[in-house]
């Protein structure tokens, strides 16, 4: 690259990167392992708990700690700064590097926690029923109705399940749950 003069790598298109992904998919399930979330496989899924994503994916306050890093704490999602300077500018003079944050709402975090959860494959409905008050079915009719009329989504009994296609798609697909106002495209 640099002998041809070019600053930017070229980078593949999401249908590639998409092949790409279930391409290793494939390969590790041949070898017994499980795919357990859009990015990971586990070899047993039952031993293997990745706690951090748990965590942030299911609402736990976490404690931001690093430039540009999130953080979940009492409803309040933020983002520390994102350069290296401000975060220590900040730090230096004895306060918290925070470079922007946001208070959420109720519904906000179950759109939240839904749809991050979305990213392990499958929902359990009455887990969200029965810290949200609602049936994800009920909540959100319309966007998993759409999921369903497009292949990528079923409900087996308690589960709402992404089909692989889906799953690696996730983020694209998620812009169905977003309100309005946070319709932003960003991931293809």
């Amino acid at each position: 690259m640099k002998a041809q003069g070019k600053l930017v790598a070229p980078v593949a298109d999401w249908e590639t990167k998409r092949r790409w992904v279930d391409y290793a998919f494939r390969e590790f399930e041949k070898v017994g392992y499980a795919v357990n979330s859009t990015s990971t496989v586990v070899r047993d899924p039952a031993k293997v708990k990745f706690l951090y994503r748990e965590g942030l994916f299911s609402g736990a306050d976490l404690l931001s700690v690093g430039v540009a890093s999130f953080g979940h704490i009492n409803g309040v999602h933020y983002q520390n700064q994102a350069d290296f300077a401000p975060y220590l500018d900040k730090v230096n003079a004895g306060g918290l590097p925070i470079f922007r944050a946001y208070p959420t709402q109720p519904d906000e975090r179950y759109i939240r926690e839904f749809m991050l959860m979305l990213k392990l494959g499958a929902n359990s409905r009455s887990q969200f029923k029965a810290k949200f008050g609602t049936d994800p079915l009920e909540q959100f009719a319309a966007p998993l109705a759409l999921l369903q009329d497009w292949g990528c989504l079923t409900v087996d009994g308690d589960r709402l399940v992404l089909t692989r296609d889906a799953l690696l798609q996730v983020d694209r697909l998620l812009m169905e749950f977003f309100k309005p106002e946070h319709r932003v495209t960003k991931h293809a």
